[in-house]
């Protein structure tokens, strides 16, 4: 950028978020995040998926931040997706080994997992 060149402000859309929880973890989504949790049974590729269990939602965008917390009451928020993909994460080893004591042991684990794209975030 030249001396001369004023930096120019850049404005954000408002965007709607959430902040979900499913199978003990929590993830920050809004539209069109992709996320990959823990797998969901009895669900295929192309199925939507609707998470109820919203902890925190809000909007971002400008200046002002507008957020929606709950503790004890449920938000009213729903957030749904649509699995992309049941798959299985990268294998983790797990080694095991006893100095002097001729003990070694070696284990992997693979995790199942569902990958789902965020549709539409409601408030």
């Amino acid at each position: 950028m030249a001396k001369n060149q004023k930096a120019e402000a850049v404005v954000e859309e408002p965007k709607v978020f959430a902040v979900v929880r499913t199978a003990g973890k929590q993830y920050r989504v809004s539209a069109g995040t992709k996320i990959s949790i823990d797998q969901i049974q009895d669900k295929n590729a192309g199925d939507t998926v609707t998470f109820s269990d919203v902890l925190m939602a809000g909007m971002t965008g400008g200046a002002d931040l507008k957020i929606l917390a709950s503790d004890a009451k449920p938000l009213g928020v729903t957030v749904t997706g649509r699995i992309v993909a049941q798959k299985r994460d990268k294998k983790v080893i797990i080694f095991k080994k006893r100095l002097k004591g001729g003990y070694t042991k070696k284990q992997g684990h693979r995790q199942d997992k569902s990958e789902i794209v965020i549709e539409s975030v409601s408030l």
